[in-house]
Order: structure tokens, then sequence, then C-alpha cells
């Protein structure tokens, strides 16, 4: 998993903060090439127009989740100064609607492509989809069941698998495929049950000859 981002040659850590990507005052000065302060003094000069909890938040440094590029100045992640020390006081923290309003002002092209860039690769992170396996008894479980039981953990497998994987991309298909190839022997059992009419189907596990 990357912890760091390039834009315009310059590497950005990527810092969260309650699940959602956020930026520092040091960090868009670097990303824009700006003289150290720009976007604090910004900030300031603008600060009735920011909502707190939603454009920007002021939280004690622990909290936040930072890459692990290791940069510090006063109590501000900076590519510039490396330190091994844990930062700590408390941080402004900017979202990506407050990023936007920050740097409303620079009209550059540096900073048209430097917005891109970050609302595109940083702020809107792609979402993880994590993939569940199916609950399927094995062939001897099912076997000692009721028929009913049996097929209807069967059914209930073949539906999860169907919802939780049949249109997840990639990586969720090659999941469905594997499911399937323990699905179809438990269908045929299963059928094989009803079929005969037990209750109970003992199933026999071959041995290998000795």
């Amino acid at each position: 998993m990357r912890d760091a981002i390039s834009v315009q040659n310059t590497t950005m850590p990527l810092v969260e903060y309650q699940g959602q990507r956020v930026v520092t005052f040091s960090m868009v000065d670097d990303a824009h090439q700006r003289p150290k302060d720009t976007a604090r003094k910004a900030f300031k000069r603008n600060r009735a127009r920011f909502i707190d909890g939603e454009d920007f938040f002021i939280v004690p440094s622990a909290q936040v989740t930072w890459g692990s590029t290791g940069h510090l100045d006063r109590g501000i992640k900076r590519p510039s100064k490396k330190m091994s020390s844990p930062i700590r006081g408390r941080i402004t923290l900017i979202t990506e609607s407050g990023y936007l309003l920050l740097t409303k002002p620079f009209n550059d092209d540096l900073a048209w492509q430097v917005q891109r860039q970050l609302v595109k690769a940083y702020f809107r992170c792609p979402e993880v989809v994590t993939f569940q396996h199916i609950e399927l008894p094995s062939l001897q479980e099912l076997a000692a069941m009721p028929v009913t039981d049996a097929q209807n953990a069967v059914t209930r497998a073949g539906k999860h698998s169907k919802q939780l994987h049949g249109s997840q991309g990639s990586n969720g298909m090659n999941l469905r495929k594997k499911e399937l190839k323990a699905l179809r022997p438990a269908e045929r059992l299963v059928d094989t049950m009803g079929q005969i009419g037990f209750d109970e189907y003992e199933w026999e596990v071959p041995h290998a000859r000795t």
C-alpha cells in the first residue's frame, strides 16, 4: 500500500483523519511551490469563510494517520525537514473542500495542474472492496444433514456468492469462479439426496488402496 504520492515532482505523504484524506498548510505550500506560510496566511485572512468540521479540523496530531515519510515542522509535516521524533501538539487539517477554497486565488498554470492531480489522485482515493468468502459446508457435512437443510445451505451459499462476487470486477469474479468449483459438487450431492428421498444420505469417502 502506498504511503505517499508524487505531485509535480513533490512527494506528499498520504494523511488521513476520520477516514478521509486531508492536507496541512505546509503540504499545500510544497505542492504549489509557494513560499512558507502562504497557505496558513490565506486561511487566516479568510477564516470566516471556512466551516469547522467540514472544510478543516483542528485536532491533536496523535489522532492523525500520517504517511511514513516522517517530516515535521512546528508540528506540521514538510518534505524538506525530516525528524524522527513523533508529531506533537494540535494541528490544522484541510479537507478537499477546504483545499479548493484555500487555493481558489491560485490561478497560475501550476496551480491548475496541482489542483487536478490532488483532487483525482489524493483526495478521491479508490474505494477498497473487501471480498468475503461464502460459507459452504463440506460434502461430508451436507451428507449428514436432513435433505431440506442441505438444500437450503447450498442454495443460500450460491445466492450469496452471486450477490457478493457476481459483479465486483476481476478480483470478485476470480473468487466467484473458485466458489463455483465448490458449489457444483455440493449442488449435485443435494440433488442426488433429494432424488433418493432420504433425510440422511451416507457419504462414503473412498479410501486409497493399500
